[in-house]
């Protein structure tokens, strides 16, 4: 934190109205799970698969480094302090350096701009970059350096996140290499306390591990291809979604553990079927039901 950022923050608290806290609480949602899961699912099932699995990984892996970054760091939030306050502080969770919330904003619509090289979609990613920081700073979830620093990075990602993409011809080995790399981590930070602020990473680590499986399920026994009629794909995209919530809302029921180490563990159980079932189940089972 650099002199002058709690003051900022101070200052953007005092412009708050209920229209801008819902503009804005509708805005920081492009950083969030939730809308990046939809949006692959959508782009998976209806428009091009192999671009949404990009976007993914490249988001994906920058959010790991988020990860490792935050929980090195241990920079507690801003309204921590008591000196600002929070809008919907349930998407503040663990440590607040570097912004998560703006480093996937920035990372996904970069990397679709650096791999469509469209200048429309530069324009989206430059607007949805500062508007998802801008709305960070003003419900008081980061600090300015926060925003600045997970904006960096995203870019990074970014752009030689596309340029790894396109030299490594296998990408499963591409893939595989990033899950391993990130791996020491979960042992590392398991029984580091307060180990519950880590809850994001094991989450992102599921994902990853669970996109890693159901990518080589669908090139070995399905081949999934984004054709036929557009209500047969958009049947998918529905169907898949409310499978992944099933599975993401019925596990988290059944994971109920009264040991933090043990609910890190089983989150990153759940999110690994999150992905498994969305991208690997769901396309054997439109195989096999022909749709």
């Amino acid at each position: 934190m650099f002199p002058g950022e709690i003051s900022f923050l101070q200052a953007l608290e005092g412009i708050r109205s209920e229209v801008l806290n819902k503009i804005f609480e509708f805005v920081t949602m492009f950083g969030e799970e939730t809308l990046l899961i939809v949006f692959i699912a959508v782009f998976y099932f209806v428009i091009d698969k192999k671009l949404a699995r990009r976007i993914f990984f490249i988001t994906a892996s920058s959010l790991g480094v988020n990860g490792i970054v935050k929980n090195f760091a241990k920079v507690p939030r801003p309204f921590a302090s008591g000196e600002v306050t929070c809008v919907r502080p349930d998407t503040a969770t663990g440590y607040s350096f570097p912004s998560g919330h703006t480093q996937c904003a920035t990372t996904w619509t970069n990397a679709f701009a650096v791999h469509l090289k469209k200048w429309w979609m530069t324009v989206i990613a430059v607007v949805l970059t500062l508007a998802v920081g801008f709305s960070r700073m003003y419900l008081g979830a980061h600090y300015p350096s926060d925003v600045i620093v997970g904006t960096v990075i995203g870019l990074l990602f970014a752009v030689f996140g596309n340029i790894a993409y396109d030299r490594i011809e296998n990408k499963n080995i591409l893939h595989a290499i990033v899950v391993l790399a990130y791996t020491p981590f979960i042992f590392v930070f398991l029984f580091n306390s307060p180990n519950k602020l880590y809850a994001d990473f094991y989450k992102l680590y599921g994902m990853l591990v669970g996109y890693l499986f159901a990518v080589m399920l669908d090139d070995k026994y399905v081949d999934m291809k984004c054709d036929g009629p557009i209500w047969k794909r958009f049947i998918r995209v529905i169907i898949s979604i409310v499978a992944v919530l099933a599975v993401k809302e019925g596990l988290k029921l059944v994971f109920v553990f009264s040991s933090v180490e043990l609910m890190l563990i089983f989150s990153a159980v759940r999110y690994f079927f999150v992905m498994f079932v969305m991208l690997g189940l769901c396309p054997l089972l439109f195989k096999k039901i022909k749709i």
